[in-house]
């Protein structure tokens, strides 16, 4: 039996440079919009445009108990070549107020705007200290963008198409790319429901085929 479907996004049937639908809201970044049934985020500001260098693309549809996310990110450029794609999972504020009705104050999309409230956070960039070309994969536990666990591997490149699989069973955690389990950890108080956000730092890339289904 297939699990329940929460949430699948593929933004077909939109014009090329038409808006996703009433349910996606962009904070930060130079623009968002469809191409080729693909939301394009674009946090890179080039040749005097206007805009931030950061930006989180979220989806109002409330996501909760044990999950199964996907989606496919591809980076286009990136003028300081980090290839920053950043996923933003079971988001809430602690008071409870929608995160549609509060977004006026995180309007630059400034990433400290976003450790205050519920959520995890994974990172999957180009950033290897050791300058071997590695990724740099990272799990993030907010209030407090608290570090639950890393490591650096594979790839992360410009022209490339990563397909992201995150789980989430209790309090057990894993991110894999490409089939691969690169992170897993397991929380000891997990969160249990929020939406998802697109995050993304000197980078335009596209997303694209967004699923979240149970983990049953």
């Amino acid at each position: 039996m297939a699990n329940e479907v929460l949430l699948h996004e593929t933004f077909e049937g939109i014009e090329d440079g038409g808006q996703p639908s009433d349910d996606w809201w962009l904070e930060g970044g130079v623009w968002m919009r469809v191409e080729g049934g693909r939301l394009r985020t674009n946090a890179d500001p080039a040749g005097g445009e206007a805009g931030t260098g950061v930006a989180t693309a979220w989806n109002k549809t409330p996501v909760s108990g044990d999950l199964k996310v996907s989606f496919d990110a591809h980076v286009l450029s990136s003028s300081v070549n980090v290839n920053n794609i950043n996923f933003f999972l079971m988001y809430a504020d602690p008071s409870g107020e929608p995160l549609y009705e509060t977004r006026e104050r995180r309007d630059s999309g400034g990433y400290d705007l976003y450790h205050p409230l519920n959520g995890y956070i994974f990172t999957f960039l180009n950033a290897d200290p050791d300058n071997q070309g590695r990724a740099r994969f990272r799990m993030r536990r907010c209030p407090g963008f608290n570090l639950m666990t890393e490591t650096f591997d594979y790839h992360c490149r410009e022209g490339v198409t990563y397909h992201a699989e995150i789980t989430k069973r209790g309090g057990k955690i894993t991110f894999a790319v490409d089939g691969k389990v690169y992170l897993e950890h397991e929380d000891p108080e997990p969160w249990t429901e929020g939406i998802i956000g697109l995050r993304t730092f000197k980078t335009d890339l596209w997303w694209g085929d967004i699923r979240v289904e149970r983990n049953d």
